[in-house]
């Protein structure tokens, strides 16, 4: 649990301070630290979620996101709602896969090495 909520803080953070890069940032350094973890990739990518549903509730009480997600929708025609999951599953998409990318990094680092 601790570890979903700092990966969901870190996530969050960054995505605020560079974009979605974020999520690819904090997820490859989650991977990296809980590679040992079983389904650690799918930890990370449901901190993404929780840490970008979180971004966009905090952008819903400012009152604008209603606005920019049925504009959003309309132009691609479909509802606001289809946006938001859609939203959310490409944060968890990026998430797992550099997780998965992170672990692997660390596990081919470790095994170069030899045994310790």
């Amino acid at each position: 649990m601790i570890a979903l909520l700092v990966t969901a803080l870190a996530v969050a953070a960054l995505t605020w301070v560079v974009g979605w890069w974020g999520v690819v940032i904090a997820a490859l350094l989650a991977g990296v630290v809980l590679w040992r973890r079983r389904g650690a990739a799918w930890l990370v990518a449901l901190a993404a979620i929780v840490a970008w549903s979180a971004l966009i509730l905090t952008n819903a009480v400012g009152g604008r996101f209603a606005t920019l997600a049925s504009s959003i929708g309309g132009v691609m025609g479909v509802p606001p709602a289809l946006l938001v999951i859609v939203t959310l599953l490409f944060g968890a998409l990026l998430a797992w896969s550099a997780a998965v990318l992170g672990s692997e990094i660390r596990r081919a680092a470790r095994s170069a090495r030899g045994p310790v």
